[in-house]
């Protein structure tokens, strides 16, 4: 019985120092700063990701708040080092329906004579109703 208790003490210490080690672990990443905000922003343009380049709003300090595009552009913001991005157009081009454009992906075209898409070729996702605009009869949204 005596080695029965040593195998379980030696299970004890082993568990102990898996324990010990995990917290070790788990409180070095928590005092992990995140990257400076022009490292962030080029990781963002270096890797074509539009949205977070454009879109995301990233705590910069307490009191400011914006999108990396902002900071690439804005002379006030010149001190955090953050550059444009000729990858990425954050120009957003108002359509007059947002369908077609953003909820399915394609844009209004007039149909050919066959009520198709005349320069894609590809099938008519949806053909316009009256409560679409441009309220143009006969335009369908073509990808």
């Amino acid at each position: 019985m005596g080695n029965k208790k040593l195998i379980w003490v030696i299970i004890a210490i082993l568990v102990l120092i898996v324990i010990i080690v995990g917290i070790v672990l788990i409180l070095d990443k928590e005092g992990e700063e995140p990257n400076p905000i022009d490292v962030q922003c080029s990781f963002a343009c270096e890797s074509n990701q539009k949205t977070a380049f454009c879109v995301v709003e990233r705590k910069v300090t307490n009191e400011l708040i914006t999108t990396c595009d902002e900071l690439s552009k804005n002379s006030l913001y010149t001190e955090y080092n953050v550059e444009t991005c000729p990858a990425i157009s954050c120009f957003v081009q108002q359509e007059s329906d947002q369908t077609c454009v953003t909820g399915l992906g394609g844009t209004w075209k007039t149909a050919d004579a066959n009520g198709e898409c005349v320069q894609s070729g590809i099938k008519i996702i949806r053909k316009l109703v009256s409560s679409d605009n441009p309220p143009i009869q006969g335009q369908v949204c073509c990808r």
